[in-house]
């Protein structure tokens, strides 16, 4: 009877959130961002049989001879592998491309509801108490219908996180074949998942030791792990040639994050070096204060105060590991990838640790309740108001912001069909977004360069406009600048300039 009813519970949970998430994706008519419009135009691509392709030159540090090439060299695929059965049985629409994202999301709220059941079998309230507070979070719920990677990673990445901890908490051999086929399966969500199966090893070392028990579960971990990210590596190696065709090294020498862009000119280690230890240290800091604050922010309000709320159950490997994941995911990624950190990193991987938080803030709630019945019901009240407000207040811009790229891109799209040949490349500022509203084939403007490095790059590939969407780096100041000169505006919308590059005698 007890096993049913939670599962009752848990589909109950489910079916609410995943309400709460569709009716939001319903109203995103665009993608934010060029990462959620990359992966469902390769998923578009995927479902109409090209394979993982695309027609976009997003970064230039992997060498490409022509705009359409193998994708994912730089992202992960499970985000466009989850979206193409969807589109190719359902339809290709937005909304389609939404359906497994907020299905993952709505995952995350029964899988805290199994978190705190098995921590606190004695107590289903407190479980119940967790999985509502991530039922409408603003910042959950909008992941979810931005059709990024976020929200698969923090179903994978919690789901192999609660196995791991369970598999050091039990011993067995199972659970870390499991914990290393989530972990695997992370890492093809988003690179930094392969930090959940390390740390899995490292829980399993400590419990157990180099045991022959202890041995037999780091071999079933690593057994479970090469699945997914052997298959990954071995396509990587057929297509590009090298199983990480972009160089963590690239990201970690970043010094603003215009120089991923930059063409023939990749960023260095020994040029961020030069910068001088007092700008290094600066720009880590900043990147750890940063994700700091999106700790927060995604787990707002609980989170700030959820954390305390653990050290109740501190001695449980399943309990300590959500945790110490998200501590080593903060430094790691402001300390090693410091600029990918403040574009997104860490925003996009800390849903993960959300389960945690929200079990640690429910067992707070009732450790104060039990101590003053009032203050325990305040502090759950104002936590509850403070979700329904952030949400009110968040949704609403998210839903504006993406009708504004839906009229921008859309201008554009139209535009371009009328002046360019549907083969002909256009650099953008955001170049996975104009290839997802008009087909087009697209390449990031290299917006940290000059205007005469960016006439190289376009004469390689044969491009000759240019869309402006955002100001960033050198533009549109640098067109601006030389109008007349070998750059003329064609055409200004409201969101939108469109430049071209006369050639040049």
């Amino acid at each position: 009877m007890r096993r049913g009813l939670d599962l009752w519970i848990a589909l109950g949970l489910l079916a609410v959130a995943w309400a709460i998430r569709l009716v939001l994706a319903a109203r995103i008519t665009f993608p934010p961002l060029d990462d959620p419009a990359f992966y469902v135009q390769t998923a578009r691509n995927l479902a109409a049989g090209r394979g993982l392709v695309t027609d976009v030159l997003w970064s230039y540090q992997f060498s490409f001879p022509s705009v359409s090439h193998p994708s994912h060299e730089y992202w992960m695929p499970m985000a466009t592998l989850l979206m193409a059965p969807w589109i190719k049985a359902l339809g290709d629409t937005l909304f389609v491309a939404q359906l497994p994202g907020t299905l993952c999301a709505a995952l995350l709220v029964p899988l805290t509801y199994a978190l705190g059941r098995i921590v606190l079998p004695g107590d289903r309230r407190i479980a119940v108490g967790a999985a509502l507070l991530l039922l409408a979070g603003a910042l959950p719920v909008y992941q979810a219908a931005s059709t990024d990677s976020a929200a698969p990673f923090a179903l994978l990445g919690a789901g192999g996180l609660l196995v791991g901890g369970m598999a050091a908490e039990r011993r067995s051999v199972g659970l870390s074949l499991l914990a290393g086929l989530l972990g695997g399966l992370a890492y093809l969500t988003r690179s930094d998942g392969m930090l959940i199966p390390a740390l899995t090893g490292a829980f399993v070392v400590g419990s157990l030791g180099l045991t022959r028990r202890g041995l037999w579960m780091l071999v079933a971990l690593a057994a479970g792990c090469a699945v997914p990210m052997g298959a990954w590596w071995i396509r990587n190696g057929l297509t590009f040639g090298v199983m990480q065709p972009v160089s963590p090294m690239i990201a970690g020498a970043l010094q603003n994050y215009e120089q991923m862009f930059n063409w023939n000119d990749p960023p260095t280690m020994r040029a961020l070096l030069a910068r001088g230890a007092g700008f290094v240290a600066g720009l880590r800091a900043q990147a750890l204060a940063h994700n700091f604050g999106v700790w927060a922010l995604i787990s707002f309000p609980f989170g700030t105060y959820g954390w305390l709320g653990l050290a109740e159950m501190a001695r449980r490997p399943v309990m300590q590991i959500g945790f110490a994941y998200g501590v080593l995911l903060a430094l790691v990624s402001a300390v090693v990838f410091s600029v990918p950190t403040l574009a997104g990193l860490f925003y996009h991987s800390a849903g993960a640790t959300l389960p945690w938080l929200a079990l640690g803030a429910a067992m707070g709630i009732a450790r104060l309740a039990r101590r003053r019945r009032t203050a325990g019901f305040g502090l759950a009240a104002a936590t509850a108001a403070l979700i329904i407000v952030q949400s009110a207040i968040a949704w609403p811009r998210a839903i504006e912001d993406s009708r504004r790229n839906s009229a921008t891109f859309g201008e554009a799209a139209r535009w371009l069909a009328a002046h360019a040949r549907a083969d002909e490349p256009v650099l953008a500022t955001q170049a996975h977004s104009l290839n997802l509203a008009s087909g087009q084939p697209a390449m990031t403007l290299p917006a940290g360069q000059a205007l005469d490095v960016v006439r190289d790059l376009a004469r390689r590939y044969g491009a000759r406009y240019v869309v402006v969407t955002e100001r960033v780096g050198h533009y549109p100041a640098e067109f601006d600048a030389h109008l007349g000169a070998g750059v003329e505006l064609v055409h200004s919308g409201s969101d939108m300039l469109v430049f071209e590059l006369i050639a040049i005698p």
